[in-house]
């Protein structure tokens, strides 16, 4: 999984102004990578990475939601986050991570979810998603590679870069 996300940071543009932030969320969110363009620093915090029981969507969320509306954010860049989950929502309900994806969407935030194994709630991933087709599942972690690969061909770029500008 470490390694998926790790190739999804190498494939955007970080030295051309992109920027991406790790949070991690468990029992709570951390921001373990400040939203930034420093790709050395997204990969040691990919590498801080630690399993550990409860999977609190609507806190990882939040967590994002902030970075992506924080002093760090460049106003240029478009708000996209990836939710990558390999449980369900606990220990707060899954319905609290719909309502603030509803929020964050209304706010102008693009979300793709990710669901890795068989223990989720398909329902509440969809909903979190920007677009029914913005949720992806993977069975396995050998899965992840070819989504992110395919949410970094549907992040749009913002209007002045098209036609050569980027």
């Amino acid at each position: 999984a470490r390694d998926a996300a790790g190739a999804f940071l190498e494939a955007l543009r970080l030295s051309g102004g992109d920027q991406a932030s790790v949070i991690t969320f468990n029992e709570k969110a951390v921001v373990i990578g400040p939203l930034g363009s420093e790709i050395s620093r997204l990969r040691v915090a990919l590498q801080q990475i630690a399993i550990a029981p409860l999977t609190c969507l609507v806190c990882g969320v939040d967590a994002a939601v902030e970075e992506l509306q924080g002093p760090r954010h460049r106003s240029s860049n478009r708000s996209v986050m990836i939710v990558l989950t390999d449980g369900r929502s606990n220990p707060r309900p899954a319905s609290e991570a719909v309502e603030s994806a509803t929020r964050a969407k209304r706010a102008g935030v693009q979300l793709f979810t990710i669901g890795l194994g068989s223990d989720l709630d398909l329902e509440a991933l969809r909903d979190i998603a920007s677009l029914p087709s913005y949720f992806y599942q993977a069975p396995s972690v050998s899965d992840l590679g070819r989504i992110y690969s395919t949410i970094a061909i549907e992040i749009p770029c913002p209007a002045g870069n098209y036609w050569g500008r980027r």
